[in-house]
């Protein structure tokens, strides 16, 4: 072989290993893209995951008929600090609420909740009746701001309508003389019972 032929023999070993270099260059820039985008989910996941969870949400007082609980609960792994309660329509300014009847359930919520609660556990609740009786009650929007563990802040509203709570039906057992239907009915009023405080 010439010498021209040993050059050219070189020129193509050298562009196609100068190919292989720039197509493993391009292998692992999308395999480093890929690996950061996985990370970055797992990142996300994991945060999910183990991140508070507070949750407003009206309730029935089941032991009092037309009463109307609001409850605020974390339902998440972690604890939430700095947590703030704001409802909208909003409190009236703080001498309007201490002006209020002390039969005014929602004095006793707008108080609770007029500075930050500090630390919010998992699994803690809190509830105040904001409806007794046949009184009238209005939709309400509930926002909580709280932050994580890891400094991630978050704000969630809660349009809570009181039709969702109000407008349930249910059925009851007849009327019988019967004292071992009596029984069965006191046992299965017990057992609900008893799932209600399970559930809180």
């Amino acid at each position: 072989m010439t010498d021209t032929d040993w050059i050219a023999i070189g020129a193509i070993a050298a562009a196609i290993t100068a190919l292989f270099t720039a197509a493993m260059a391009v292998a692992i820039v999308v395999t480093a893209i890929y690996a950061k985008r996985t990370l970055v989910a797992t990142r996300e996941d994991s945060r999910s995951r183990t991140r508070p969870v507070l949750v407003a949400y009206l309730e029935r007082e089941l032991l009092s008929p037309g009463t109307i609980l609001l409850v605020v609960k974390n339902f998440g792994a972690s604890t939430a600090t700095d947590v703030r309660v704001d409802f909208d329509p909003p409190a009236p300014p703080a001498d309007e609420v201490a002006a209020l009847a002390d039969s005014d359930m929602k004095k006793w919520l707008y108080q609770r909740f007029a500075v930050p609660v500090p630390v919010w556990g998992p699994g803690w609740t809190t509830s105040n009746v904001i409806r007794s009786g046949q009184d009238s009650l209005e939709p309400i929007t509930v926002t909580l701001s709280y932050e994580g563990p890891d400094g991630s802040k978050y704000s969630e509203p809660f349009l809570l309508h009181p039709d969702h709570v109000l407008k349930e039906t249910s059925s009851a057992p007849s009327k019988t003389d019967n004292p071992i239907k009596l029984g069965q009915q006191a046992v299965a009023a017990m057992q609900a019972l008893v799932r209600t405080i399970r559930t809180r």
